[in-house]
C-alpha cells in the first residue's frame, strides 16, 4: 500500500540538515577537534601566550564552533528562499521503490539508489548522492516516518 505526504521545508529541518552534513564528515570533526585543541591551549598556557597568540587561539576556537555554524544557518536560510524550496514536495513511497515530484517535475526512484540513510528521532535524511539528500521531516510525514524507515532499513 503506497504511503504518500507533501513536505514543505522549513528552517529548523534544512538547518538540522545542513549542521548534521558538515560536522558529520571527516572535515566537520577535525574542525571541532582544532577548535577544543585551542580552547585547551588558551587555558592551559594562558599565562604563556602573548595577546596576540591569545586572540589567535580564540579566534580559532570561534571558527568552527560559532563562526562556521553561523555561516552555514545563513546559507540555509538563504537557500529556503529559492525556487527548489518555494513549493512542497510530494513523495510516494511504494513498495517497489519512492517517486518524489514538486510542480511539473517527478523523479522515480529503488530503494537501492539510496546512497545512505540517517534516521533521527524527528528527521529522516535519504542521501541519494555524496553530498545531497531528502529531509523528511517525521512532523510533516506522520505515521508514514515509521513506515519509511523500516523499508529503508530492510534495504540497507
Amino acid at each position: 500500500m503506497p504511503v504518500e505526504f507533501d513536505v514543505n521545508m522549513d528552517s529548523k529541518s534544512l538547518s538540522g540538515f545542513v549542521l548534521y552534513h558538515n560536522y558529520a564528515r571527516p572535515g566537520g570533526i577535525i574542525g571541532l577537534v582544532i577548535s577544543v585543541a585551542a580552547l585547551v591551549a588558551l587555558i592551559i598556557r594562558y599565562p604563556a601566550w602573548t595577546g596576540m597568540q591569545k586572540c589567535l587561539l580564540l579566534v580559532l576556537f570561534l571558527l568552527f564552533t560559532v563562526i562556521q555554524p553561523l555561516l552555514l544557518l545563513k546559507k540555509t536560510q538563504t537557500q529556503l528562499k529559492t525556487e527548489a524550496f518555494a513549493n512542497p514536495m510530494h513523495y510516494e513511497f511504494r513498495d517497489d521503490g519512492f517517486t518524489i515530484s514538486q510542480k511539473l517535475s517527478k523523479e522515480v526512484f529503488e530503494y537501492g539508489d539510496i546512497r545512505k540513510a540517517v534516521i533521527h528521532k524527528n528527521v529522516m535524511y535519504l542521501y541519494m548522492t555524496a553530498v545531497s539528500a531528502f529531509v523528511i521531516p517525521r512532523a510533516q510525514s506522520g505515521e508514514a516516518f515509521d513506515i519509511i524507515s523500516g523499508k529503508v532499513k530492510s534495504v540497507k
